[in-house]
């Protein structure tokens, strides 16, 4: 109930936001999937491969270093951007939401002049509820997308180290 009232409250400019919010979960989601769960099998299958085509004593870890470990920060680190720009795009949204709900305390002004704040008020609450839940959103959003490309970049240090276990050298 509560949300739905926010809705109504927050103008249209809120479902935008509310489809821009799936969209960046989504893509959340599926990087801590592959971050906690599909990374080991990424490693384990990836890697064998790559040992039988270049075994160790034919090839120096600057090199594994070049082919394998960029492989594996390509493949963890796609759709980082289409997430920055999902992020980037929300505050967007949230002033559009504000220039929405601004417009709308124009017309009650010009229509019923000063004298009546309380019509004004839905106006005001347009202009002000899609840029907080904007905010928010992208909060959320830019932590997450920090916490995620710190244990891609502990992940790739973790399997340098393993490499290196596996008699590669310098």
């Amino acid at each position: 109930m509560f949300l739905n009232e926010l809705i109504v409250k927050g103008g249209p400019v809120l479902y935008l936001l509310f489809f821009l919010t799936l969209i960046i979960f989504t893509v959340l989601i599926n990087k801590y999937y592959f971050v906690f769960i599909d990374k080991e099998s990424w490693y384990t299958d990836k890697l064998e491969n790559f040992y039988t085509e270049f075994p160790p004593s034919h090839m120096k870890l600057y090199n594994v270093e070049k082919t394998f470990l960029s492989e594996f920060r390509r493949d963890s680190l796609s759709n980082i951007k289409l997430l920055d720009g999902l992020i980037g795009m929300c505050p967007m949204i949230g002033l559009l939401g504000t220039v929405y709900g601004m417009i709308e305390v124009f017309e009650v002004l010009s229509f019923l002049g000063t004298g009546n704040p309380r019509a004004m008020s839905s106006g005001v609450a347009k202009a002000t509820i899609p840029t907080m839940a904007s905010m928010v959103i992208t909060l959320f959003g830019l932590y997450f997308r920090q916490d995620l490309t710190q244990r891609i970049n502990k992940t790739t240090e973790q399997m340098k180290l393993l490499i290196k276990q596996k008699g590669y050298i310098h």
